[in-house]
C-alpha cells in the first residue's frame, strides 16, 4: 500500500524518445512515481531492480516486442499489470495472452489515465473480470 496521497509508480518502456518523456510527464503530472526506459532490456532490468505497480510497454520496439516482454515479465512477477500500447491493431490475440490490457496510442491521454487507473484498481480481480472492464470501458469510449 502507497503512503496517503502517494500514487502509483509506473514502468514506462517505449523505444520512441519524444512519446516516452510525453507519457512519463504526463503520468508524472497526475501524481505517479514514473521509471522510465527506452528499450526492452533496460525495461526488464528496472522491472527486476524496483518496486513497480505496473507497466505500459510498447508493443512495436527493435529487438525483443513488447509482447515478448510482457510474457517474461508476468512469469516473473504476475502480481503486477501490464498495459500493452500500440499504434498498430488490432494485435492478434496471442500477442495478448500475457498482458492485462491493450491500449490504442491513438486514443486521447485522459482515456490511457482512465485505463491505467482502471488496471491499478483492478489488480486482485481475476484477469476475466479485469478483461471484461476494460472491454466495457473500451465499448462505452466507442459511443462516447
Amino acid at each position: 500500500m502507497k503512503p496517503h496521497g502517494k500514487k502509483a509508480t509506473i514502468l514506462c518502456i517505449e523505444d520512441q524518445w519524444n512519446a516516452l518523456i510525453g507519457r512519463k510527464n504526463l503520468l508524472e503530472k497526475m501524481g505517479y512515481e514514473v521509471f522510465e526506459a527506452s528499450d526492452s532490456d533496460e525495461g526488464l532490468r528496472l522491472f527486476l531492480s524496483h518496486a513497480v505497480d505496473a507497466v505500459l510497454v510498447d508493443y512495436q520496439m527493435p529487438g525483443t516486442d513488447g509482447a515478448v516482454l510482457a510474457a517474461l515479465m508476468k512469469r516473473l512477477k504476475p502480481q503486477v499489470p501490464i498495459m500493452l500500447l500500440s499504434a498498430y491493431g488490432p494485435l492478434p490475440e496471442k500477442k495478448l495472452r500475457s498482458i492485462d490490457t491493450f491500449f490504442a496510442k491513438s486514443q486521447p491521454p485522459s482515456l490511457l489515465l482512465s485505463a491505467l487507473q482502471g488496471l491499478l484498481s483492478g489488480r486482485d480481480k481475476p484477469i476475466f473480470y479485469r478483461w471484461l472492464d476494460q472491454w466495457k470501458m473500451r465499448n462505452h469510449a466507442g459511443r462516447v
